[in-house]
């Protein structure tokens, strides 16, 4: 009888947490336009308060600690299925949210552990709304972090031989290397430039038929090219989760007859917490601006 209370609980309670993941995903996509709510609010709070509402319908079990990291771990698969199921949300995203996600729901059901005791249910009463305000009020608090990545290589060729190279260049055939491009995340392949002048249009197209549209905003010949990214591809891998600004390459002349080239993107990130995601933002610039300059390198090297 009493596996049967544990079991029909713990159904419950990963249904409640999953329930709420999936309320929460809703409220992001009505409110912010885009598939994740990690852009409102804070992704951690969306984990955190699907731990508390598992706890409250588990309080009846006595769950272990252990009980608790497992179901815990139910919880935080269910939410990012119905992510994927209901909002299209890319796999690659879902990988990278997956482990916050699944901290967020440890710290809410072990903060209802305590919290739901039942000599604590005054305060409960107490403290829930000034819980709720704080989830509300926390994305009016944050401001647009914005950052740039820059990335440098050493090429065993003059800028005269490299600089065409950085104005276009054909299809990259090498399958990536990248772990993320392996598995669904777009990867660059070629660029096309519609003149060598400023107000030329760019065109960087990726994998998936993903197409950032850029515009040349500062060009100086066999030293500095950047370009205004003024369209960004609908893919759900991208969208809505930061905004690529700016892309720059500046070519320096080492008087030995190589070329160090130096690649930059500014961003705007959307996605909270910030520290956590501009992690994986500058590791994924970094894939793409090596994959790009280490293709440019070989055609300068070999004069392709």
């Amino acid at each position: 009888m009493r596996a049967k209370r544990l079991l029909l609980g713990m159904l419950a309670g990963n249904s409640a947490g999953g329930l709420a993941c999936l309320l929460a995903f809703g409220l992001g996509w009505l409110a912010g336009g885009h598939v994740w709510v990690v852009i409102y609010p804070s992704l951690f709070a969306i984990p955190f308060t699907i731990g508390v509402v598992a706890a409250w319908v588990w309080r009846p079990l006595e769950l272990r600690i252990g009980q608790v990291l497992l179901h815990c771990l139910s919880c935080t698969l269910l939410g990012l299925g119905a992510a994927y199921l209901v909002f299209r949300e890319g796999v690659v995203c879902l990988l990278m949210a997956a482990p916050i996600l699944y901290l967020g729901a440890i710290a809410g059901a072990l903060t209802g552990r305590v919290w739901f005791r039942k000599a604590s249910d005054r305060l409960n009463l107490c403290l829930a709304p000034l819980f709720l305000f704080a989830v509300a009020a926390e994305p009016s608090l944050r401001g647009t972090h914005t950052g740039v990545v820059t990335d440098e290589i050493r090429i065993a060729a003059p800028p005269s031989k490299v600089w065409p190279h950085v104005l276009a260049f054909p299809e990259i055939r090498d399958a990536p290397k990248y772990w993320l491009f392996r598995i669904g995340l777009p990867y660059p392949l070629e660029t096309t430039n519609g003149g060598d002048f400023v107000g030329a249009d760019r065109a960087c197209r990726f994998s998936g038929g993903a197409v950032f549209k850029e515009r040349v905003a500062e060009l100086v010949p066999r030293k500095l090219l950047t370009f205004d990214i003024v369209e960004m591809p609908p893919n759900p891998e991208l969208m809505g989760h930061f905004d690529a600004q700016r892309g720059q390459f500046e070519l320096r002349d080492n008087g030995d007859g190589t070329t160090t080239l130096i690649g930059r993107t500014w961003y705007s990130l959307h996605v909270r917490p910030a520290a956590y995601y501009d992690w994986w933002t500058h590791d994924i610039f970094s894939a793409v601006h090596l994959r790009v300059m280490k293709h440019i390198q070989r055609l300068a090297e070999s004069g392709g």
